[in-house]
C-alpha cells in the first residue's frame, strides 16, 4: 500500500489522477474509492481533456460489493432502518418487552461503532451495567441476524476484508485510488493493506495513521482567503448570494462555484434563492420523512398522539378543523378535541382518530372487530392506511414505506407500532442525484472536493466541528489508542482533534475562499472561530442590489396590484379598507366557513337574520344555542323591542347594526360582543368600529329635530348591556364630523378600486400575510 500525505490543497489528487491517466492510457482498469458526495467531481476532474476509458468510481461500500461479488459471497442486505429495528428486536426481554426507538438507535450506533473497528461483542470493556447490556444486546442482534441470513452494511466490509486474507482473489482493476478522506477507520486500513497484497493501491490522507509512513510527501500551497463580518445573519446571507449572482453574471459556471454552512443555516438561504433567481442546489441527504408520500405518511401517523393545525389539514376531511386550530393557536388532543365539539365536528373527528390508530390499541376502529386478512390485523391497517392516500397509493416509495412497517411490527403493536414504523421513516435514506448548480453544502458534504469559489459562511465559534464526544456505553479511558486499535481488537479513542483537521481543509476548498460571519443574531453576539477568521477583519464591501425587493424605487418594490373590482361597501368596510385595503381585497376572496365561527358570533347571525325576536324564533334559538336560553328569556322584554339586523342607508353608504331601538327623539344603538368581556375592553371595541359611531353622527347631522341623542350600547353575550362613553351623544363634536367626513373621503379612493398594502404591526395577525411581500419586509 502506497500512502500520500499531504496537506489540504497540496495536490494529492492532481498526483493520483496523474497515476490513474498513466494506467488507463495502458488499456487498464482503475478503481477510485472517495465519499458518495466525491463522485461527479471525479469524473469532472478526469475527463477535463477529454473521455477516458476504464476507471470506475466507487463509494467505500461499492468497493466491498464488487470484491465480494466476485466470489458469489454476497447476502441479502440489511438496511439502516432494518439495522435499528433488530436491535429493538434484540432489546427487548421479559423487564423490558417494547423498547423505544431512541433507545435502540443509541444501541445500533455502538454496534455498528464496534464493527467499524473489528470488535466483537467479548471484546467490549466489562466494566459497568451498561456495557455488558450492550454485549448481550450486540450478541443477541449477531444471532437475530444470522437466523434472517443477511448482512448489515459492516458485515460486507468484513465479509471483503476475510476474502482477501483467505488467499489469491481475482481481482477486476488494476490500480486502486482512495481518495478524499480525512481519516480511514481501523477496518478500511486492514482492509486496504490485505487489498495492496494483489493490486496496486495508493492512499491518500492529510496525516499519516499511527505506525505507518508515507511514501511521498507533499507540502502546503497558499490558498488566498478573503474574510469579512457582517451585523447580522440576515445581511451575511443576502450578501453572498448577491456576490454569488455577480460571480455568475460575469461568467463563472454555476458548478464552480459553492456554498458551505453549517446544516441549520442552509434552509435560510434556500429560501432566499428564490428572490434572487439563484440556481443554488441543496446536496443534503433525504430521508422518507423528507419526501411527500413519507411526510403525509408521519402527519398521520403522529395525529393521534399529538394534534397540530399542520396534521389535520393533510386530511382533507379535517382542514377546517386544522384552520380553524391554526387561527386559534391551538395544539393538542384536548384543545382539539374541545375545538372539534365546539365546531359540529366531534363526530368526525372521532371517527378519524380512531381510524389512525392500529388493531390493539384503545379507541381504535378496529378494536375487538375480526379482520379477514391474511396478514397480522396491524399490517393489514398498514396497507390500507397507505392506499387510502393517493400520493401513496401508486408511488414507488410504497414498497419502502410499506418494508418500515414488517419492520416495526417484529418489535410493537399498538400505539408502539405506530411509533416504531414512525421513527424508522427517518433512518430510511433516499437515493438522490441533485440537478446541476451552485452546490449549498454542510462541511462533510464539502470534503475531499474543489471549485473555482467558495464562500464559507457562518464561520462562528462552534458551528464548524465534526462533534466529538464520549460514548455513553464505553468512556474515553477504557478505549486505546489508535495505533493499538491497528495492532489489536479494541475501540480508539474518541477525541483525536478532528476539529483542526476539518477547519483546515475548509479553508483550503477553493482557488479563492471568501469567509464571513456575523457579529451577533437574535440570541446575543455570537464570537468568530479563530481558525477560519484571525484578526478583525472588515465589513462586507458594497454590492449592486441582486433582488427587486433592494431597489429604491419609489420607497423600495411594490407589487403592481393595480385595481380590481370591491364590490359595493358597507361602513365597516370602508373602514378595514382603509387600513389596509390588500388585506380587505385578500380576505375577500377567501370562502367565509360560517363553522369557524365562534358559537356567540354563529348566534349574533342567526339573531340578526331575524330581525324581529319573535316567540317561536325564541325558541329556535334557544334549542340551537341553549347556553343562551336563559340569558335570551331574562332580556327578552328588550330583545324583542330591538329592530336587528338593521340597515342604516344614507349619504351613498350603509351600516349594518346588530340592534336598533327608537324611543320618541331618542335611538339606542347595541353591538353584541363576545361574553364575559370586561367594561373597558367591551368599550374600546365599539368605539375603534365605524359602523356605530358613524350611525350616530349621521342620525345627528340629517335628523336635528327627530333625533336629539344617539345611546351606543355594547352588550356582551350572556351579560348586561354597557354604554359607550358613559352617557348618550347629543350633537356632532369633531370626532364624529372627522369620521363622516373620513367616511365619505374612503369610500371615493374605494370606488376607484385601488388596492395597495399597507405593512405595519397589524401584519404579525394578518391572515393573508403569506401572499403580501409588503408584509413580510416591514
Amino acid at each position: 500500500m502506497h500512502l500520500l500525505v499531504g496537506p489540504p490543497a497540496s495536490g494529492k489528487t492532481t498526483r493520483l489522477l496523474e497515476l490513474a491517466q498513466s494506467f488507463l492510457q495502458q488499456r487498464q482498469r482503475v478503481w477510485w474509492v472517495c465519499l458518495p458526495a466525491q463522485k461527479a467531481y471525479v469524473y469532472r476532474r478526469a475527463t477535463q481533456k477529454g473521455a477516458v476509458l476504464g476507471l470506475e468510481v466507487l463509494s467505500s461500500q461499492q468497493l466491498y460489493y464488487r470484491l465480494l461479488a466476485a466470489s458469489y459471497g454476497l447476502k441479502p442486505i440489511l438496511t439502516g432502518p432494518g439495522r435499528v429495528a433488530l436491535v429493538g428486536e434484540a432489546l427487548q426481554n421479559s423487564e423490558n418487552p417494547i423498547p423505544k426507538p431512541g433507545e435502540a438507535r443509541l444501541f445500533a450506533r455502538a454496534i455498528a461503532e464496534a464493527k467499524r473497528n473489528g470488535v466483537k461483542p467479548e471484546e467490549i470493556p466489562n466494566q459497568s451495567p451498561e456495557t455488558r447490556r450492550l454485549r448481550q444486546v450486540y450478541a443477541r442482534y449477531e444471532e437475530l441476524k444470522t437466523t434472517l441470513g443477511r448482512w448489515d452494511y459492516d458485515d460486507f466490509r468484513s465479509g471483503a476484508l476475510e476474502l482477501l486474507a483467505q488467499g489469491p482473489v481475482q481481482l477486476e482493476p488494476d490500480l486502486v485510488v482512495v481518495d478524499g478522506f480525512r481519516e480511514l477507520g481501523v477496518q478500511e486500513l486492514r482492509l486496504l493493506r490485505a487489498l495492496s497484497r494483489y493490486v496496486p493501491v495508493w492512499v491518500s490522507l492529510p496525516e499519516a495513521p499511527p505506525g505507518l509512513a508515507p511514501d511521498e510527501t507533499l507540502e502546503s500551497r497558499p490558498i488566498p482567503a478573503q474574510v469579512y463580518r457582517a451585523q447580522n445573519p440576515v445581511s451575511e446571507a443576502r450578501w453572498v448570494l448577491r456576490a454569488i449572482k455577480r460571480d455568475l453574471a460575469q461568467g463563472l459556471a454555476a458548478l464552480d462555484v459553492a456554498v458551505v454552512a453549517p446544516e441549520s443555516r442552509i434552509p435560510a438561504l434556500l429560501t432566499l434563492a428564490d428572490e434572487y433567481g439563484l440556481p443554488l442546489v441543496d446536496y443534503r441527504l433525504r430521508t422518507a420523512a423528507d419526501t411527500p408520500e413519507g411526510r403525509l405518511l408521519l402527519e398521520l401517523l403522529e395525529l393521534p398522539d399529538y394534534p397540530t393545525p399542520s396534521r389535520l389539514m393533510a386530511v382533507p376531511d379535517l382542514a377546517p378543523l386544522g384552520r380553524a386550530a391554526l387561527e386559534r393557536g391551538l395544539v393538542g388532543l384536548e384543545a382539539t378535541t374541545r375545538l372539534a365539539a365546539e365546531l359540529g365536528m366531534q363526530d368526525l373527528w372521532a371517527a378519524w382518530l380512531s381510524r389512525l390508530k392500529p388493531p390493539g390499541e384503545a379507541g381504535s376502529f378496529f378494536e375487538g372487530r375480526g379482520w379477514n386478512h391474511s396478514f397480522h390485523p396491524s399490517l393489514a391497517w398498514a396497507e390500507e392506511l397507505l392506499d387510502s392516500l393517493p400520493e401513496v397509493r401508486h408511488s414507488p416509495r410504497r414498497v419502502s414505506l410499506l418494508e418500515r412497517a414488517y419492520e416495526a411490527h417484529r418489535i410493537a403493536l399498538g400505539p408502539d407500532f405506530r411509533h416504531w414504523w414512525a421513527a424508522l421513516l427517518a433512518e430510511t435514506y433516499e437515493p438522490q442525484r441533485p440537478p446541476g448548480g451552485v452546490a449549498v453544502l454542510t462541511p462533510n458534504l464539502a470534503s475531499g472536493q474543489r471549485w473555482k469559489k467558495l464562500y464559507l459562511t457562518y464561520a462562528v465559534e462552534g458551528a464548524y466541528n465534526t462533534g466529538e464526544q464520549e460514548d455513553y456505553f464505553v468512556p474515553e479511558e477504557l478505549r486505546v489508542g489508535l495505533e493499538q486499535a491497528l495492532q489489536a481488537a479494541g475501540l480508539p479513542k474518541r477525541f483525536l482533534g478532528r476539529d483542526r483537521l476539518l477547519l483546515q481543509e475548509l479553508k483550503t476548498r477553493a482557488d479563492e475562499v471568501i469567509i464571513t460571519y456575523p457579529e451577533a443574531s437574535q440570541e446575543g453576539p455570537l464570537e468568530p472561530e479563530p481558525m477560519l477568521v484571525g484578526s478583525t477583519p472588515p465589513y462586507l464591501p458594497k454590492l449592486p442590489p441582486a433582488s427587486r425587493l433592494e431597489l429604491a424605487q419609489q420607497g423600495g418594490y411594490r407589487a403592481p396590484l393595480g385595481r380590481a373590482s370591491l364590490g359595493a361597501p358597507r361602513v365597516e368596510d370602508l373602514r378595514r379598507y382603509r387600513e389596509c385595503s390588500f388585506q380587505f381585497w385578500a380576505q375577500q376572496l377567501i370562502p367565509k366557513d360560517e363553522r369557524l365561527l365562534e358559537w356567540w358570533q354563529q348566534w349574533t347571525h342567526e339573531l340578526r337574520k331575524a330581525e324581529k325576536l319573535v316567540p317561536a324564533r325564541l325558541e329556535a334559538l334557544a334549542r340551537q344555542f341553549p347556553q343562551t336560553e336563559g340569558w335570551m328569556r331574562h332580556h327578552y322584554a328588550l330583545l324583542s323591542e330591538l329592530s336587528l339586523g338593521f340597515r342604516l342607508n344614507g349619504a351613498g353608504l350603509e351600516a349594518r347594526l346588530d340592534g336598533v331601538l327608537r324611543k320618541g327623539g331618542e335611538v339606542h344603538i347595541y353591538r353584541f360582543v363576545a361574553p364575559e368581556t370586561p367594561a373597558e375592553k367591551a368599550d374600546q371595541q365599539v368605539r375603534e368600529r365605524w359602523s356605530e359611531r358613524w350611525a350616530a353622527g349621521y342620525l345627528l347631522s340629517t335628523f336635528p329635530k327627530r333625533v336629539q341623542r344617539v345611546y351606543l350600547w355594547a352588550w356582551p353575550v350572556l351579560g348586561d348591556p354597557l354604554l359607550v362613553y358613559g352617557k348618550p351623544i347629543e350633537r356632532l363634536w369633531g370626532a364624529l364630523e372627522n369620521l363622516l367626513a373620513k367616511a365619505q373621503e374612503t369610500y371615493a379612493q374605494y370606488k376607484t378600486g385601488v388596492v395597495e398594502p399597507n405593512p405595519g404591526f397589524r401584519c404579525r395577525s394578518c391572515g393573508v400575510r403569506d401572499v403580501c411581500r409588503e408584509a413580510q419586509y416591514s
